[in-house]
């Protein structure tokens, strides 16, 4: 690919019969000029969704060995709708007062109250009741704005301003979600109703209060997955180890730097090689004040998801239409393993003082749940993703391109 840097990774001998889950990964090599870049990127963007589908997981245990079941809990409601929908009986209204600055591009909503809300535990006659609000079609972290809990009353003063910072042309195209909850200390929050209000018909110049009707919710068990968070452009090649022999040095090397093997002779990639051109992304989401993100990808080759397999762009920095043109290159790799590995690439804005936040992300396979005879979850691949890979195996030596819609999920299907 005529890209701009390159990182690659040897896993000869990795795949071989029986040793699928432990690969032992020979040597790793990024460009020197990438390092500095690359080195300062902490490790703690670890997908959420694997957190919640899988709190105790290997590759989790250290975030969640400390934690006890509430807080498990408390951190399950963050990212995800964990509490009961149907339990409760919706009534009753909230008054709201939603204003925009077109100079600075806030959006304020003040949540005023709420009145005849449900009673939602029925044995002790109590509503604890909180506002939350996203800014749909995005349920992210991000996304998300609560107020304080209010205790055992329905008929709530909140008068607390949830607020967000978008451009007016973004705004219209969201919807803006508020659901009541009841606050269940020891056991899952109850839904007490929820209203939604689309602005691209809203009129901004309306700075009145308003009570809305609090609607039962509908849409139980959509596929989060299936919400739009951008598009992913990525240039597949697999050279096969018979095609590989034959490929000039300077294919490889050129004016790249690799690091040192272990007998302090520069490492070469051997066997079939899988390139990965990581070109560019659009539309994704703005986490950032101003509209934009610090954008990075990074990727792993399961089932190994060690740190001896992971690639990293480097980062794009205020932007939601990145271009990294970045190439990944996996080596070692015949045929066969092609077919039973996974290439997960997840896409980041890097945060300097806290945890990174996940944007999206793309798993390519050939989609049929199975590697080297197992029945495996993360081999889920579907629509494009397995097309793309599919087209690449079928075209052994020639680049293939594909642009992916982005994942707003990386949970691992159901086996």
């Amino acid at each position: 690919f005529p890209d701009r840097s390159r990182s690659e990774i040897d896993l000869s001998e990795s795949f071989s019969e029986g040793n699928e889950d432990t690969l032992s990964i020979r040597s790793k090599s990024v460009p020197s000029a990438l390092d500095q870049e690359l080195d300062y990127l902490d490790e703690t963007e670890e997908d959420i969704d694997d957190v919640v589908a899988s709190r105790c997981s290997r590759k989790h245990r250290h975030l969640t060995s400390g934690l006890s079941t509430t807080s498990i809990n408390s951190m399950l409601s963050v990212y995800s709708e964990t509490g009961d929908y149907g339990n409760v009986k919706v009534s009753g209204e909230i008054l709201l007062n939603i204003n925009y600055s077109y100079k600075t591009g806030a959006l304020n909503i003040l949540v005023k109250s709420c009145r005849n809300l449900a009673v939602a535990d029925e044995k002790k006659q109590r509503t604890d009741p909180y506002v939350k609000a996203y800014l749909l079609p995005d349920k992210s972290r991000q996304s998300k704005r609560k107020t304080k809990i209010k205790s055992n009353t329905t008929n709530p003063e909140f008068n607390e301003t949830l607020k967000y910072v978008i451009s007016h042309t973004q705004l219209e195209t969201r919807t803006l979600q508020l659901s009541v909850w009841h606050y269940d200390r020891f056991g899952r929050n109850s839904f007490l109703g929820e209203v939604e209000i689309p602005f691209d018909s809203w009129n901004f110049e309306n700075q009145g209060d308003e009570w809305f009707v609090l609607q039962p919710k509908v849409e139980i068990g959509t596929d989060v997955g299936l919400q739009y968070k951008g598009e992913l452009t990525v240039v597949l090649r697999y050279i096969p180890p018979d095609r590989n022999l034959m490929l000039p040095l300077g294919q490889f090397q050129g004016k790249k730097s690799f690091k040192k093997g272990k007998k302090g002779e520069p490492h070469m990639p051997s066997g079939g090689i899988l390139e990965v051109l990581i070109k560019e992304a659009k539309n994704l989401t703005a986490v950032k004040s101003g509209g934009t993100s610090d954008t990075f990808v990074k990727g792993y080759l399961l089932p190994d998801d060690s740190k001896a397999t992971k690639h990293k762009t480097p980062i794009i920095k205020k932007s939601v239409n990145p271009q990294w043109n970045h190439t990944f290159a996996f080596g070692g790799l015949n045929s066969r393993d092609i077919r039973n590995v996974c290439l997960e690439l997840t896409v980041w804005d890097k945060e300097s003082l806290s945890s990174n936040i996940f944007l999206g992300g793309v798993r390519l396979s050939t989609g049929n749940g199975v590697s080297n005879g197992k029945e495996v979850d993360w081999m889920d691949s579907q629509g494009e993703e397995q097309h793309l890979w599919q087209k690449m195996i079928d075209s052994p030596g020639a680049p293939v391109e594909g642009i992916l819609m982005l994942r707003s999920s990386m949970g691992k299907r159901r086996l």
